[in-house]
């Protein structure tokens, strides 16, 4: 059986998942995200979902090296946060930064960014920028990702960011 995490739950209570969150009315487990270890064992689901949450917590690092842990080799990761000219970012006062296309890099193979903070890596397995309005238009935003963070967000009305990411526990010899 699937066991799936709703991280960071809030008013999406999903029936059949584990819900956590410090602050929703309805949860499964009250827990502050911001404190790790989160209350479970290694290797505990298959899919996770973080939407709406990582821009909320302090250390984003160590938040993708606790849900490497808790993820079973394959899991599948969805996080959405808010792309870095989103204006929720600066509209939400608990947000504590936006992200660009290239953030989660540092955590896969192919990066090129910032040196490695974290020996634990994930696969990427898509990611793209979600709309306010024209779904069309943002797929095709997508196929320019560096072009669309460093100028065309510029000037057009940029939401969030999803991403897919597939948990790697690789076996050290």
């Amino acid at each position: 059986m699937n066991k799936t995490l709703n991280l960071g739950s809030g008013n999406s209570y999903v029936e059949g998942e584990t819900n956590i969150d410090l602050y929703a009315a309805r949860v499964d487990v009250r827990h502050d995200l911001n404190v790790l270890p989160y209350p479970f064992e290694g290797d505990t689901f298959d899919e996770i979902r973080c939407m709406n949450i990582i821009e909320h917590l302090d250390d984003p690092v160590a938040v993708m090296q606790e849900l490497h842990r808790i993820g079973r080799n394959g899991c599948i990761l969805t996080i959405r946060v808010p792309h870095f000219r989103s204006a929720s970012v600066a509209e939400d006062i608990t947000h504590r930064r936006g992200f660009a296309w290239r953030t989660f890099d540092m955590f896969t193979d192919d990066s090129t960014l910032y040196g490695e903070y974290s020996k634990l890596k994930f696969t990427m397995v898509e990611r793209q920028y979600t709309p306010y309005l024209f779904p069309l238009f943002y797929r095709l935003l997508s196929k320019v990702p560096l072009l669309t963070d460093h100028l065309l967000s510029k000037f057009v009305p940029m939401a969030s960011i999803r991403f897919v990411m597939k948990v790697e526990k690789r076996v050290e010899r």
